[in-house]
């Protein structure tokens, strides 16, 4: 299943951050651990030079330092600051070596060499050694430092910076999924709009909308308007054409029964005329149920079903029947009013046009639409039930139809997945059908 859109702006821009913020971290750490080593090689380089400037040889060439002019750190026992002096075979250490010895090899004069080797009291210490010659005796200066105090601080910087990057990309993300919701509202408003125009409280999308939206929604729009313009052409046209047919329809039928016709072909062709004359009444009377609502717009019981029953009423009322509906509260249909005024119509039609002076609908909802119309009268032969739901057919020849209807019906329901069951109503004792569909939120 594809994700939405906000889950994988979402997840690709959580998953930028985390990426940017740890490279982010490592590039800080490396580079303050690189300037704090390089900080204390610049000192340590300045002690040498002052190291340099306490050195000196006697006439014998015997090595000696001026510890005067020496910072006191250097004479504390195991302190972090060491040096090592070496000519030839001589060799000064600083007291804060204590009986600890570095391990410090000659350099030659002009070079330097930097080092890092574990000192006293498991320090780590970065040396610096570098060679110089003076009064014609070369020598090799060697200081180092404990790098264990630096590196501490360092780590200290390290965690601090560490969570506050992890607060900056926690109020970030909050900050990702408010604009994100900001961003996305207008799919929501369009996803609405889908819903109220699925419903038939809207005719078309909103355009107020991003530019990268808007083209979509003129598409849409320009589509609804091209199919309800269709629609209501094509039902225009049935209701015409149902018109157009019945005036001939009057004439065959008059000549026929005014010229000298022999009888077979005579009732023949009034039977035929009136068969068509009645097709033509049921496709306008489908166009009187339907009236002129928006494609996809939704069956509302509470709206649509009185206004069907009133029509029904005025088309039969020289039947005086009485109609009672029992229909439980706040009914969601997810079926097309078209779908369900052409299903509920055929139904309800032929209970008008069979019953005798009683037509009763009830309506339920569980976990389906349940449907129920029921009339007193003569009912259909049990044994032949099966049979209604063929195009044509008709069980009874007593009252005029098409025999259409029922088999109309039963493909609806079958579109929807339902059942659809014929058989006596054990109350009115005429015809009953129950119809259910499964009930699909919209």
């Amino acid at each position: 299943m594809m994700r939405s859109i906000q889950s994988n702006l979402g997840a690709g821009l959580l998953l930028s951050l985390i990426v940017a913020f740890t490279a982010l971290w490592l590039l800080v750490s490396m580079n303050i651990q690189f300037l704090a080593k390089e900080y204390i090689a610049a000192r340590l380089e300045h002690d040498v030079e002052t190291l340099l400037n306490t050195v000196s040889f006697d006439s014998n060439g015997v090595l000696s330092i001026d510890e005067t002019r020496i910072d006191l750190i250097y004479r504390q026992p195991f302190s972090g600051h060491y040096y090592v002096i070496l000519s030839g075979n001589q060799s000064i250490s600083s007291r804060s070596l204590w009986d600890y010895r570095l391990e410090v090899a000659a350099v030659a004069t002009g070079k330097q060499r930097q080092t890092l080797q574990p000192g006293p009291e498991q320090q780590s210490l970065l040396l610096i050694a570098g060679g110089y010659q003076k009064k014609g005796h070369e020598l090799t200066i060697a200081v180092a430092e404990d790098l264990n105090p630096i590196n501490e601080n360092i780590n200290r910087f390290k965690y601090w910076f560490a969570a506050m990057a992890l607060g900056m990309l926690l109020v970030l993300v909050v900050l990702q999924v408010l604009i994100l919701r900001k961003s996305l509202q207008p799919l929501n408003r369009m996803h609405d709009e889908l819903k109220l125009l699925q419903q038939g409280k809207r005719d078309k999308l909103s355009t107020t909308a991003p530019d990268e939206l808007r083209p979509l929604i003129n598409e849409v729009n320009h589509l609804l308007s091209v199919l309800e313009k269709r629609l209501r052409r094509s039902r225009d046209a049935l209701s015409d054409l149902a018109h157009a047919i019945k005036k001939p329809l009057t004439v065959i039928r008059t000549i026929t029964e005014k010229n000298d016709v022999p009888e077979p072909v005579k009732t023949t062709l009034i039977k035929q005329a009136d068969d068509i004359y009645q097709i033509s009444d049921h496709i306008l009377k489908r166009a009187r149920l339907a009236g002129h609502s928006h494609s996809g717009a939704l069956f509302l019981f509470s709206q649509d079903l009185p206004a069907l029953i009133k029509t029904l009423d005025m088309m039969y009322v020289h039947k005086s029947l009485v109609v009672s509906t029992d229909i439980a509260d706040h009914i969601s249909c997810a079926v097309d009013r078209e779908d369900m005024l052409e299903l509920l119509g055929n139904l309800l039609d032929n209970a008008y046009k069979w019953a005798s002076n009683r037509v009763r609908l009830s309506v339920s909802v569980d976990s389906c639409l349940h449907i129920r119309i029921e009339d007193d009268g003569p009912g259909s032969d049990p044994d032949k039930m099966d049979e209604l739901c063929t195009r044509g057919v008709r069980l009874d020849e007593k009252i005029h139809g098409h025999g259409f209807g029922l088999a109309i019906t039963a493909d609806i329901v079958k579109d929807y997945h339902g059942t659809i069951r014929f058989q006596r109503s054990d109350e009115l004792g005429g015809f009953q059908v129950d119809i259910t569909l499964p009930v699909y939120q919209p």
